[in-house]
């Protein structure tokens, strides 16, 4: 893959523009910038009464949303070429103000990443999957499934393994789901959260399988923003969580099963949105291949303890039948 570089030639310049009476002033990307995609949208907004709400529209498309907060900074995925972008901020009062931009998003040389560069100020969770304190359960008020089979895990595998140690997790059992869970302690500062790891499945999960879960989650202040994500088999599609309506949401990126035998790649970057209850599902890259995903969902109180972590989860279709997943080179990056 090349190098994404964003060309932005603003159709109204840095200067703020209002509409009756809310004023937004968009700090980034500046005019005749270049940077990467996901591209980082940085803007502010003035009004005589508190604003409310925000979109960033992309060829008239809202791929942004934030709430009950002045100023928005955060990352949009765009795909290449040249792109129509709007962002309005809203006051209680209904009113809004818009700045308008065009957006060239091209190839040049030099190899990419569609991922953000975490700053050196980062912490990084390595080795995931090595890591003592996991926790598990298949019960149905845990899980979500029947709560039959049986279930494990186990860790410093030497085969398969990308360096010499992986995790193994197996689940059986019809309509069965297990999940693991490994928290790292409470982190209210991080907004951004980049999980990048290496995972393989067995012949059995050709037919056995349901749907195969990785989730970030964290909880700041009694929410709890789950920002989870699944291949799901049976629509061959990956869906996204949305954590206060309870329920998996179709994504239109195809998840057809994965090849057993072989080591896949998947990298997540999502956000906790800075001054609201939101979280942004922002890039998944599966195997190199990019995609934007952009969705917005709010998070759910439930009063847990501040925490942040990662979960993996096997779901078990009705034949009933086990099969194996192991993890490696599990990394959470958070800032």
């Amino acid at each position: 893959m090349r190098k994404l570089i964003v060309i932005v030639s603003a159709l109204l310049t840095m200067a703020a523009t209002s509409f009756a009476g809310v004023v937004v002033s968009l700090k980034s990307p500046q005019p005749g910038s270049t940077a990467a995609s996901p591209v980082l949208f940085t803007a502010s907004a003035s009004s005589s009464y508190p604003i409310t709400g925000w979109h960033i529209y992309i060829d008239s498309v809202n791929v942004f949303g934030a709430n009950n907060t002045a100023s928005i900074s955060s990352y949009v995925a765009a795909a290449a070429g040249t792109h129509q972008v709007v962002i309005r901020a809203w006051d209680s009062t209904g009113a809004y103000g818009s700045v308008s931009e065009q957006i060239t998003v091209g190839n040049a040389a030099g190899p990419i990443s569609p991922l953000p560069t975490p700053p050196p100020t980062a912490t990084v969770f390595s080795k995931l999957e090595d890591a003592a304190g996991w926790g598990s359960c298949d019960a149905g008020n845990c899980a979500g499934g029947s709560g039959a089979g049986a279930y494990w895990m186990a860790q410093f595998q030497t085969t398969p393994s990308l360096d010499g140690s992986s995790t193994e997790f197996f689940n059986s059992g019809v309509s069965a789901n297990a999940l693991w869970w490994k928290k790292l302690g409470a982190a209210d500062w991080a907004t951004n959260l980049l999980w990048d790891f290496y995972f393989q499945v067995d012949n059995a999960s050709l037919t056995a399988t349901q749907a195969l879960e990785f989730d970030s989650f964290q909880f700041v202040g009694g929410y709890n923003y789950m920002i989870g994500s699944q291949c799901n088999y049976a629509a061959a599609v990956w869906d996204v969580w949305n954590e206060n309506a309870g329920h998996w949401v179709h994504t239109a990126i195809a998840c057809p099963k994965f090849s057993p035998g072989v080591w896949h790649h998947i990298q997540w970057y999502v956000q906790r949105v800075p001054n609201t209850t939101n979280y942004q599902y922002v890039t998944l890259v599966v195997d190199g291949q990019a995609h934007a995903v952009n969705t917005t969902y709010p998070a759910k109180y439930n009063g847990w303890a501040d925490n942040i972590g990662v979960q993996y989860q096997l779901d078990v279709n009705a034949t009933g039948g086990g099969y194996h997943e192991w993890v490696d080179k599990s990394t959470l990056t958070i800032w």
